[in-house]
């Protein structure tokens, strides 16, 4: 890719698609003699698809509060921390403006923005 060129859009799974990789990947645990959690599992998911450039779906928004979501695609600007992690913007509902949840700012037209819905 050139650096005049725009990294392509984030692909996201839909509900299905996870689904049917949590059960993949948690039956492959299983046959090689490990038991992950449910927590473990969909960590270790969401990390190793989001290194590859695939993510989760968007989760339902948390009520009472702006339910803009911005997700972190960028395998050089974030770490394992939050790439591929989901956040929400910590305002109030009906706020203007950028988004911000306290940890990182992002506004409506950037990739991996999901506007809230109006």
């Amino acid at each position: 890719m050139t650096s005049h060129q725009q990294p392509p859009p984030p692909r996201i799974l839909t509900e299905e698609e996870y689904e049917l990789a949590y059960k993949r990947l948690t039956a492959a645990a299983y046959r090689n003699g490990s038991r992950l959690g449910e927590g473990a599992a969909h960590d270790a998911l969401t990390e190793t698809l989001a290194a590859v450039g695939v993510f989760t779906p968007a989760p339902e928004p948390e009520p009472d509060t702006c339910a803009a979501l911005y997700l972190p695609h960028d395998i050089a600007k974030f770490g394992p921390d939050t790439l591929g992690i989901w956040q929400q913007c910590g305002e109030d509902p009906g706020h203007d403006g950028d988004h911000d949840n306290g940890e990182m700012g992002w506004g409506d037209r950037m990739p991996g923005a999901v506007p809230a819905a109006q």
